[in-house]
């Protein structure tokens, strides 16, 4: 099921967040995110376009009230009003031509009913009470932008948002994958301090948006309640249970020493061939980090238990030589512990080195060398080494490593 989430801005001078994914079981995978300035009629367009099944959307979608609050905003006061999560007004008044209101009513003439996941759907959401909801916080998270907040105290809500999001990656509910080519592009994980100005407000859209898209998923598999009814106008809440399941925060996985020890050896490789051929050192360190990223997916095969065990890797559905790929497919918890928020870069710029420049005489063969591949398998394998040892991994080239 193809879903997306909007952050829309409430006038057509502001821009919007979109972020488009893949619901599959109970994995959601971004795919796509837009920022910028958008009129209900591109973003109706856009959907139809991308073949959106159901869209979740920050804004009043059916205001109906001459005057006061809506009955939904009401109940969303209730129920999240002391947790600091109550609603702005929304009446005929105020926004006699919301631009949200709008764009509900081209979608709905496109098809996209509300509420009804039987066919093409539309939802509204709030992103506050859904994230308290989520993770189970006391009060709102504190990233937007408010009168009198400090510039810092935004970029740590936000660092704060960014990392409660990527631990949805091994949700029981429903799992959010972001891949690190879409991150690296949208976003400034751990680097949220060097944000400010329109920069900062785009990264603030975006993770919103983000929001809308994991609801829309929570919708998709009827894990939310609804406030309100369609003729009065309504806003959807995710359902109060465990999204991340504190008991498991270690996705299990198998040492495979021997293969950390080989991707050591073409390591070894690189920094010996830098001297003669700079091209073929960074395709021998290429190997290197992939067979390091692969080794935390190999299972046990032959010779189980000895020092010569032998493994098998059946993780058929990433892209055997891909290194971004690869680092998206470990274990959520070893991500951060192997590869640096500023490594990521470096390891999607050279994604595909294996399998598109290994032969350099070949015409599409990048151009040129440099050591950047061999700085990161150096930095990878002496923090894989790391982590074996705090597992308690005692063979023999682990062990006497010095890292």
């Amino acid at each position: 099921m193809k879903l997306a989430g909007i952050d829309l801005a409430w006038t057509e001078k502001n821009c919007s967040g979109i972020a488009f994914g893949k619901l599959t079981g109970n994995s959601l995978t971004v795919n796509h995110i837009d920022c910028g300035v958008f009129s209900p009629n591109s973003i109706c367009s856009e959907l139809k376009n991308r073949h959106i099944d159901g869209v979740a959307i920050d804004a009043p979608l059916v205001i109906n009230n001459p005057t006061g609050m809506r009955e939904c905003e009401r109940s969303i006061g209730r129920e999240f009003g002391s947790k600091k999560a109550s609603c702005m007004p929304s009446n005929l008044s105020k926004y006699p031509n919301h631009p949200a209101v709008n764009l509900s009513e081209q979608l709905l003439n496109a098809g996209y009913n509300h509420l009804n996941i039987h066919s093409k759907w539309q939802v509204e959401c709030y992103p506050h009470p859904a994230i308290i909801t989520i993770f189970d916080l006391v009060e709102r998270l504190k990233y937007k932008k408010k009168k009198g907040m400090r510039v810092a105290d935004q970029q740590y809500g936000l660092h704060k948002l960014g990392k409660l999001l990527k631990a949805l990656e091994i949700s029981p509910v429903l799992q959010l994958h972001i891949p690190s080519k879409v991150a690296l592009e949208n976003f400034a994980f751990g680097s949220e301090d060097r944000l400010s100005g329109k920069a900062l407000k785009n990264h603030e859209d975006k993770l919103d948006a983000l929001v809308c898209l994991y609801v829309a998923g929570l919708h998709a598999t009827q894990n939310t309640v609804t406030h309100g009814t369609i003729e009065t106008g309504y806003i959807v809440t995710p359902k109060c249970q465990s999204y991340i399941n504190v008991n498991s925060s270690e996705e299990p996985w198998h040492m495979a020493p021997w293969a950390v020890e080989t991707a050591y050896n073409y390591y070894r490789a690189a920094i010996e061939t830098w001297r003669v051929d700079g091209k073929v050192s960074m395709t021998n360190a290429a190997l290197a980090i992939e067979i390091l990223l692969k080794s935390f997916r190999l299972t046990p095969a032959l010779n189980i238990g000895d020092a010569n065990e032998r493994y098998e890797w059946k993780r058929n559905s990433v892209a055997g030589h891909d290194l971004s790929a690869l680092y998206d497919d470990l274990p959520s918890p070893l991500k951060d512990k192997l590869v640096a928020s500023a490594d990521l870069v470096t390891l999607n710029k050279y994604r595909n080195h294996f399998s598109q420049s290994r032969y350099s005489y070949e015409v599409n063969a990048r151009v040129g060398y440099n050591d950047d591949l061999l700085k990161l398998a150096n930095l990878m394998i002496c923090r894989a080494v790391k982590v074996y040892l705090e597992h308690g991994c005692n063979d023999a080239f682990i062990k006497n490593f010095s890292v």
